[in-house]
């Protein structure tokens, strides 16, 4: 049958590893130019052959017309940890650098940052998800002085009446420094409530924060220097009461406009609603926004005589340069004092602002180098109401149950000897993570995407593989020690023959243990060396592009891989998963959740968000973050920072994904 060839772009690698592959591909390849192309038949590429040409790696150099198309040489300490692969079938070819990173080496962490640097990638990929968002927090960093909150409202039935009421609220939310998807801090918190109270429509504002819930996560802002945190709030709430004001006795036009006649029209109608026992708030908010249309410009509204209930209005056009009024009664509150008002008393000190004022709050922007930024929209009220009454979230509760007991504390020891041999190099969890981050932000991408599977359901496919092969061993051991007792307590078997049962029940107990055991002791082990001792003992022997697909593990560091049944859930699984996401971005379709830069200019504002086409729903929970994102079809590179046992497996599964299968 005929096969149509697929085309396959080729960067050729260092000529001790051309030696590895077969004859034929590495006669095919030696007559080859580096970015060339090869036109190889489908039924070949699914043959045992095409294995030993799956990836373009490490020591590539690229062609002119590569690197026209935004591509750069990989650095040449870098080439050892970088497998480098060309995606196909895209809206042009993508180029990904996946780097193998070890979570204790400070070396990985420079690594990371010399790689996105050089490569000025259009994406950066993490090994993180929704679970593990928190990493990208800097421990060593002081407590966050910024706030943010997708939810900033009033409380009061007052606020949420229809009409004139609810529309002078509207505005006054538009004007405050607290905004949705917007840094503020307690400085800025004190300052809207005079704000509000300098409105003249409360009597008292109070503000009320709740804690960030599993739909929340923290933003970041880079000022081009470093990334600051600002952590997130559940909801930022004014507890106004609005003012009581004297019954209206009378309404007069104090001065003249074009329209003088339809004004005190309106302010009779106004007067004879009072009569009728309308609030006077109410009554001057509604003639305030009368006034406001019948004079068919931006106008400044005020009402004076409020104490007497002899109402003068005032009614005069603004310019360009100044504001229009908003209830008219800002006049009687200046500065948030006045007649029947409780003057707030702001008491925190003022922090430099982290926002721009130009910054947009709903959508994509352009940066200063003129790519266009990923765009975005708002969350609806409706769909983040939806993602509160929703179980899933950022992180949840570690399996529960005796089994699980035992292996979460396996596994938290586990951790704790890794997060000991990261202090020993002066690294801290996910700090190749945060560092990868930063040089994202410093270098102009726009998408920092957390490609990997959720950290709880691995943790719980983990859990239930540990206990799957080591329980049996210890079950079988228990019964075997209380059968021995039964025997030696009932005289069953002879003296002589009873140690042979207790030998065997300590075999069978130290397999079970011992699989578990083993890679405790290797990881303990590991936390006990000098920091060099550590860098060396997880440095890559040879490069990553050796001519084979064998799994890569990192001595100490991977050792939890020796677990009865791990690889699956902590290996296969989230490399076929973060394959998944890598191609989705380089579709353009995003498929992970993601920090997203919203500006960038002085200062960019990182907000998390989801994409609109998810490569998998429970990774990525609708209403969570700021908003949803759209992608990018622009995209031409992309580096992913992984763990290096997570390598070969990925590249292997982008294969899949690229590489049509023979029918």
């Amino acid at each position: 049958m005929h096969t149509k060839p697929t085309t396959l772009q080729v960067s050729l690698v260092k000529a001790p590893n051309l030696c590895r592959l077969h004859g034929g591909v590495r006669a095919a390849l030696g007559r080859c130019k580096s970015g060339t192309s090869v036109r190889l038949s489908r039924g070949w590429l699914s043959s045992k052959r095409a294995k030993q040409l799956k990836v373009v790696m490490g020591a590539s150099t690229l062609s002119k017309t590569n690197q026209a198309a935004g591509t750069r040489s990989i650095p040449g300490t870098l080439r050892k940890y970088v497998a480098h692969v060309v995606l196909q079938g895209c809206k042009r070819p993508v180029h990904v650098y996946i780097l193998g990173a070890s979570h204790v080496s400070r070396h990985s962490c420079n690594h990371a940052a010399q790689l996105i640097s050089t490569m000025k990638p259009d994406i950066v990929l993490l090994e993180l998800c929704k679970d593990r968002v928190d990493l990208l927090v800097d421990p060593s960093m002081p407590a966050p002085k910024h706030w943010h909150s997708r939810v900033i409202n009033f409380n009061s039935k007052f606020a949420q009446q229809s009409g004139s009421t609810a529309t002078a609220c509207k505005k006054l939310l538009e004007r405050l420094r607290c905004r949705p998807g917007r840094p503020f801090s307690a400085y800025d918190i004190e300052q809207d409530c005079v704000q509000l109270l300098s409105s003249g429509v409360f009597a008292s504002v109070t503000p009320v924060t709740q804690p960030a819930t599993l739909s929340d996560a923290p933003m970041f802002v880079h000022d081009g220097t470093q990334m600051q945190t600002v952590a997130p709030l559940g909801s930022l709430t004014f507890q106004a009461a609005p003012r009581q004001l004297p019954q209206i006795k009378s309404i007069t036009l104090n001065s003249a406009t074009e329209s003088s006649g339809s004004v005190q029209q309106i302010a009779d109608i106004a007067s004879e609603e009072s009569k009728q026992g309308t609030l006077t708030l109410d009554v001057l908010l509604k003639l305030h926004d009368r006034l406001q249309r019948s004079v068919k410009r931006p106008a400044s509204i005020s009402f004076s005589g409020l104490e007497s209930g002899e109402i003068q209005v005032s009614v005069h056009t603004v310019n360009s340069t100044e504001e229009a009024s908003i209830s008219g009664l800002e006049r009687s509150a200046t500065s948030g004092k006045g007649w029947g008002i409780s003057a707030f008393q702001p008491r925190s000190p003022q922090v430099p602002s982290l926002h721009n004022d130009s910054a947009s709050t709903s959508g994509g922007t352009t940066d200063a180098g003129g790519s266009e930024a990923a765009h975005w929209r708002p969350y609806s009220a409706a769909e983040m109401e939806a993602a509160q009454a929703s179980t899933s979230g950022r992180s949840s509760p570690l399996p529960s149950g005796l089994s699980n007991t035992f292996t979460n504390f396996v596994t938290q020891t586990y951790a704790r000897y890794q997060r000991e041999a990261g202090q020993v190099v002066g690294v801290s969890p996910g700090e190749a993570w945060r560092v990868a981050f930063q040089a994202a932000a410093q270098h102009g991408v726009a998408q920092v995407h957390l490609g990997d599977k959720p950290a709880i359901a691995m943790s719980q496919r983990m859990s239930a593989a540990i206990t799957a092969g080591t329980v049996p061993y210890l079950a079988a051991a228990l019964l075997l020690s209380l059968a021995t007792v039964a025997a030696a307590t009932t005289q069953a078997l002879p003296a002589s023959v009873l140690p042979l049962p207790s030998v065997v029940t300590l075999g069978v107990l130290g397999k079970g243990l011992s699989s578990i055991v083993g890679p405790l002791l290797e990881i303990q082990k590991l936390s006990k060396m000098s920091g060099e001792e550590i860098e060396v003992a997880v440095d890559l022997r040879e490069p990553l592009q050796n001519g084979s697909s064998q799994l890569v593990k990192l001595w100490g560091e991977d050792a939890l891989l020796d677990w009865p049944g791990a690889l699956p859930p902590v290996i296969h699984e989230r490399d076929a998963h973060m394959a998944r996401t890598i191609y989705a971005a380089a579709q353009g379709t995003g498929g992970s959740p993601a920090f997203i830069a919203d500006s960038r200019d002085t200062k960019a504002v990182w907000q998390y968000m989801m994409p609109q086409e998810p490569v998998e729903s429970e990774a990525c929970p609708g209403g969570h973050g700021s908003g949803v994102y759209f992608g990018d079809d622009n995209i031409h590179s992309i580096v992913a920072v992984v763990g290096t046992a997570h390598v070969q497996g990925i590249v292997a599964e982008l294969e899949k994904l690229t590489v049509p299968q023979s029918s």
